[in-house]
């Protein structure tokens, strides 16, 4: 996974206050940023549209999610990513919207779309990890209390860093029906 910078966005789904809650408890003892970056699933990785285009963009990205009804996610169980760190992840499960939008996003605004070095893979990120015996550790500790939670995902929203490298919602876009 590339470093953030200040001038990047993202475009990506928030979890509910009662499940980011259950999330960050595991993210505050396993992953530095956690509190930097609010719980969440990514649907268009950073860099995304600049913040000056952002006016401009928004209608067409709105657009894009109309076609979109509101859909249940299912946070059940754990996957790794591994590499140099390696990430603990939770996978959404959602019967493939995730996949879809980001694909119509793909198809639709290709130019604000970055080329990724990876498949993309919808997850929430619980933890990161420089040593296998640590990961495996935190994966068995979070796989036995975990509880799977499902909740409705209504809107995705537009993040940006704050002036001190915070990410903060600078707009909401709903789904169709919502």
């Amino acid at each position: 996974m590339r470093q953030l910078d200040r001038s990047d966005r993202a475009l990506v789904a928030l979890l509910p206050p009662q499940v980011s809650a259950r999330v960050d408890h595991w993210r505050s003892l396993y992953y530095p940023s956690f509190q930097i970056v609010p719980p969440h699933i990514t649907v268009a990785y950073p860099p995304f549209v600049p913040v000056e285009d952002w006016a401009r963009v928004r209608p067409l990205v709105a657009q894009c999610l109309r076609s979109f009804a509101p859909f249940s996610v299912l946070l059940a169980q754990l996957g790794v990513f591994q590499g140099d760190p390696s990430y603990l992840w939770l996978k959404p499960e959602d019967g493939g919207c995730l996949m879809r939008l980001h694909e119509t996003l793909v198809e639709r605004l290709p130019q604000y779309m970055p080329d990724l070095d990876f498949a993309y893979c919808p997850h929430v990120t619980i933890g990161a990890f420089t040593s296998a015996p640590e990961l495996q550790a935190a994966r068995r500790a979070v796989s036995a209390s975990w509880q799977p939670c499902r909740f409705e995902l209504r809107e995705l929203v537009y993040l940006a860093p704050d002036e001190g490298g915070v990410w903060c919602v600078c707009s909401r876009l709903p789904l169709g029906g919502s």
